[in-house]
């Protein structure tokens, strides 16, 4: 069966003079720091998600200034411009939790009446800080699509306050309800695309990286949630549960064949947790759908997880229209995958044998690595470099372990003593180390992780074929290795 490109989004709003204001914003992350991190943009669906589902109670404005990189008064004037009764702030990292406070504090000096309602990861995962801002009204912990809603109807004097995914403050104390999960993620609408400049968007995603876009335009879509598996360091589970919900397929591809007809996308970024799990062979039943409904729109996925891939499931990947592939392997010494990183790999020595399966059907395929783990040798760090190097990736990544709040591996390293900060757990930094170790110091793990990528991707007989992956010359490769080095400087 083909399907048309009808939209599924309701229009059932009253007149916008009836309504409130509020405004959906990510703060730009360079009001914290700038730095090639910085760069990254989000996902515009997050916010445009949210406003289906509030947009009968409210009108509904989306500022993005990380992806416009708005001046902080820029922002400001946008606000007042607006006159929200309610500004609604998303950071999905907290990496950038200054950020966060920043836009709370300037819309307060815009106006103190404007209630600030914070949500996101980093709300999520890091809850019991939040309200110490005064800046901040209310925030969302989980899943915000039914909360938010339920919230705003309260706000408006039309419904009672939610039972569940949100923290406010009562008689001069905080009170943090149990999370919020969306039951079945089948049941939510379309993101609400027309409030943004989509075009925008979908053109100018990073054309350069390991995962780059396939080709533009093109969109990111992550039509599950959840994750069952619990590694140590990951903290989706925390995030969005560890039961993992599907989309309908059929929604999925009709709103691709919409997508595909309204902008033109050609190829798609899944960002899943997990996009090999779901009800009832998910994954299989749509990269059938797609291929049986001549989608035609390449795809790339930056987290598969390897253990699940199957001959069966790599050739409907390739039909379907998949490149190219990041898997997670973490380490290449069995003990600390099974006593330290907790990922079901059991057999290391089969998965060189698997990648060479994905290239073998024409895909591409990147690998993630992590050293420096609590617990964790120099010999096994020194392990886990050497098997990067023979596993038979094309470009491999290696980060350093970071120890998220809320994660097992936070409390593994908090049982340790093994922080090097006198606070409770480090800052969220992907690039030094941040952890000790009485065979290690986080300067060795930090050094050893910049030259080894580098060693490992850029040699005379790789860095062709990382050129390729990255979407650029050698000589720009060449720069960013030395960019790479200078950051170093601790």
């Amino acid at each position: 069966m083909v399907y048309k490109s009808t939209q599924r989004i309701k229009n059932m709003e009253p007149k916008m003079a009836d309504k409130k204001k509020i405004v959906l914003m990510f703060p730009n992350f360079r009001w914290q720091k700038y730095d090639i991190f910085t760069m990254w943009n989000l996902n515009p669906a997050t916010l445009c998600l949210l406003a289906a589902m509030i947009k009968e109670e409210v009108e509904v404005k989306i500022i993005d200034a990380q992806f416009y990189d708005l001046p902080i008064e820029e922002f400001a004037n946008q606000v007042k411009d607006y006159n929200p009764d309610y500004v609604g702030i998303s950071l999905m990292t907290s990496e950038y939790e200054e950020a966060l406070h920043t836009a709370a504090k300037r819309i307060k000096e815009i106006n103190k009446d404007i209630i600030v309602i914070a949500g996101g990861v980093h709300v999520t995962t890091n809850y019991a800080r939040i309200l110490i801002d005064n800046n901040i009204d209310y925030a969302v912990r989980g899943e915000g699509e039914y909360a938010l809603r339920e919230l705003i109807s309260y706000l408006n004097g039309k419904g009672a306050l939610p039972k569940r995914g949100i923290m406010y403050r009562s008689n001069g104390n905080i009170v943090i309800q149990d999370q919020a999960f969306v039951k079945d993620i089948a049941q939510l609408p379309w993101p609400d695309y027309k409030l943004v400049d989509m075009n925008a968007y979908l053109n100018k995603m990073a054309r350069f990286g390991p995962t780059r876009p396939p080709d533009l335009p093109c969109v990111r879509i992550a039509p599950t949630r959840g994750c069952p598996f619990g590694c140590s360091f990951c903290q989706a589970e925390l995030i969005s549960g560890k039961r993992v919900r599907s989309r309908d397929v059929d929604d999925v591809i009709r709103e691709l064949f919409w997508l595909k007809q309204e902008y033109g996308i050609k190829a798609i970024i899944f960002e899943n947790d997990n996009l090999l799990m779901g009800s009832n062979d998910f994954a299989k039943r749509l990269f059938v759908s797609m291929i049986e409904n001549k989608l035609n729109l390449k795809w790339i996925c930056p987290a598969i997880a390897l253990f699940l891939l199957s001959d069966e499931i790599l050739d409907l990947m390739r039909d379907s229209g998949c490149i190219g592939v990041n898997v997670a392997i973490e380490s290449g010494n069995e003990r600390v995958l099974r006593d330290i990183v907790h990922k079901p790999i059991k057999d290391l020595n089969a998965v060189p044998r698997m990648i060479e399966k994905i290239k073998s059907k024409g895909m591409f395929c990147l690998a993630n690595f992590i050293i420096g783990f609590p617990g964790e040798t120099w010999d096994e760090i020194r392990e886990t470099i050497s098997f990067a190097e023979r596993c038979g990736a094309d470009y491999v990544k290696i980060f350093v372990a970071v120890p998220l709040y809320g994660t097992k591996l936070y409390k593994m390293a908090l049982d340790q003593g093994a922080f090097i900060h006198d606070e409770s757990g480090p800052k969220v930094n992907w690039r030094y180390s941040q952890i000790k170790s009485d065979e290690w110091t986080t300067k060795d793990v930090s050094i050893l992780r910049a030259y080894e990528w580098d060693r490992i991707n850029f040699s005379k007989e790789r860095i062709k074929r990382t050129a390729e992956i990255w979407g650029m010359s050698i000589e720009e490769l060449n720069q960013i290795r030395k960019q790479t080095r200078d950051k170093l400087a601790l």
